[in-house]
């Protein structure tokens, strides 16, 4: 590999470095070290879409031309338990560099001479602490220090496990490739009795702001994600204790049914154990929901719906039956759209700027990306920003009393930034719901309105952010405000902070934004999600 006299520029938004797996006996693979992996890779550019570089001696990750390196390895079957797992590079010219590993979110079918920078699979979750390089020193001869990133075993399951390494902005960074005379990437494991999990990586944001948007796997998590989840305490009991018990009778069209949250439950503990018989029961719920939803209305359909999506891909339910998918897949595309009293799941979403939309909003885009219909998404998120206050990227909702809102002429879901009246801060209000308890008033009337629509748009914001949309940034942090703004008139008039069935937000609030809200565990059942205790939970 060559080493260059000049420092690489350092303007990447996030650099990566894809991992991937080639099954024994492709094209190019050299003879294994033991415990180590061969690797095929090639580097890609947005500013060279479509050029190939897969045949250099180099792996450049950053710099001006925000390149990523994608790699293979193959490491045959896993015969035992991982006691230890690791990826091993050579870099050169390394300098205030922070690297981490993620999961590929999908994408394997591509060879060194074939992918190009238009080609580029998706950042899934992490599964490494990060390495932080702040003076990488070459040694003699070899120009490059060699770097040692460790995985969580979970994250590598099968023969053909998927990676991503990605670096923080401002990062320059080159990779020794097979190609090169030495220090090709190798994946390194070590098999035991029993697996060995290192503590799962914590999501970082910086106080007071929202997390950085990433498409990463998984329509509300992954069981990568969750490998290193504890397998005790309150809120895994509380879990595990719902999943082990009767899920009760399927009946989307009610709109208090809990079978779809218990379903999540079974899916949860699935995705954490490994157990089959919370697979099974979790599929089972789910073909059994099919259907239930006529006679009831969107807002029930809304409420209900997301949870068994979530389930759904959890368990994998294409890999595991694919019939039962198909079917799942044909009535999650056209319940979107199904007629219930007059309205439908969509129809709410964009007329409706209360509890009701929200929580349509959020089913609305679970089902697009189990569907990977991003068109529909996209107008979704539309809709949904829309609603948080930008109103030039949507502004057809029909709102009823308006006296909550700063500006009776320009209505939004959430009050803007800065907004005072009769010396009430109302910055954060959610006006369409507040005004269900009364008019606008010092002190307002209390009403549990406001939570409820909550639960809609935290869930609709962790569902966009996990597909890279800035949900939670939107409208000056429109979400973080209205936490707040309950917050404020808890401290002030007390009886206004989340209990019983909202008590699951205040846990993916903080960890979206990095902020230390009241947080009760076990956290109480909500009406379209529960568990974030455990899954968000320090």
């Amino acid at each position: 590999m060559r080493c260059t006299s000049r420092p690489l520029a350092a303007r990447a938004s996030l650099v990566t470095v894809l991992l991937l797996v080639v099954l024994p006996g492709a094209a190019g693979a050299k003879r294994a070290a033991p415990g180590d992996a061969d690797t095929a890779d090639a580097a890609v550019s947005p500013l060279h879409p479509r050029a190939h570089y897969g045949r250099r001696s180099w792996l450049r990750v950053g710099g001006p031309g925000r390149w990523r390196s994608y790699v293979r390895f193959q490491v045959g079957a896993l015969d035992r338990p991982l006691r230890s797992a690791a990826i091993v590079l050579h870099v050169a010219r390394a300098r205030r560099v922070a690297l981490e590993v993620r999961v590929v979110l999908a994408g394997d079918g591509w060879g060194e001479r074939r992918i190009t920078g238009a080609r580029a699979p998706a950042v899934g979750a992490r599964v490494s602490q990060p390495w932080a390089a702040r003076a990488c020193r070459p040694r003699r001869r070899a120009h490059t220090c060699s770097v040692t990133l460790t995985l969580n075993p979970a994250a590598v399951q099968g023969p053909a496990p998927g990676f991503v390494l990605t670096a923080q902005p401002g990062s320059a960074v080159r990779i020794a490739s097979r190609e090169s005379r030495r220090g090709a990437p190798r994946l390194r494991v070590r098999r035991g009795r029993v697996p060995v999990q290192p503590p799962a990586p914590k999501p970082v944001a910086p106080p007071g702001g929202p997390r950085p948007p990433g498409a990463v796997a998984g329509v509300w998590t992954s069981p990568a994600e969750l490998a290193s989840r504890p397998a005790s305490g309150p809120a895994w009991q509380a879990l595990k204790s719902a999943a082990d018990g009767p899920l009760g009778t399927p009946a989307i069209a009610d709109q208090n049914s809990d079978h779809d949250i218990l379903t999540q439950a079974a899916a949860l503990v699935y995705a954490r154990t490994g157990a089959d018989a919370y697979r099974r029961k979790a599929a089972d719920a789910i073909s059994a929901a099919i259907g239930t939803e006529r006679g009831g209305e969107t807002l029930a359909l809304g409420r209900n719906l997301a949870s068994y999506v979530i389930a759904a891909d959890l368990i994998g339910l294409g890999a595991y039956d694919a019939a039962l998918d198909a079917r799942f897949r044909s009535w999650l595309a056209a319940v979107r759209t199904e007629d219930l009293s007059g309205d439908t799941l969509v129809s709410t979403q964009e007329t409706r700027p209360n509890n009701w939309g929200t929580m349509a909003g959020a089913s609305r885009m679970a089902a697009d990306v189990y569907l990977g219909d991003g068109g529909d998404l996209d107008r979704a998120a539309k809709v949904f920003r829309g609603w948080l206050g930008d109103r030039s990227a949507y502004a057809g909702f029909s709102f009823g009393d308006l006296s909550w809102q700063a500006d009776a002429g320009q209505p939004v879901g959430i009050a803007p930034a800065g907004g005072v009246k009769q010396g009430l801060a109302i910055d954060g209000a959610l006006p369409d719901d507040m005004r269900r308890g009364c008019a606008f008033a010092v002190p307002p009337c209390h009403t549990e309105y406001a939570w409820e629509a909550m639960q809609g748009v935290v869930v609709a914001a962790e569902i966009l952010a996990r597909r890279g949309y800035d949900a939670f940034g939107w409208s000056a942090k429109a979400l973080l405000r209205a936490a707040q703004f309950l917050d404020r008139l808890d401290r002030q008039y007390g009886g206004w902070w989340a209990t019983a069935d909202d008590e699951w937000q205040p846990w993916l609030i903080n960890s979206a934004y990095g902020t230390k809200f009241p947080a009760t565990a076990p956290a109480g059942r909500g009406k379209i999600m529960a568990w974030t205790d455990w899954v968000f939970g320090g």
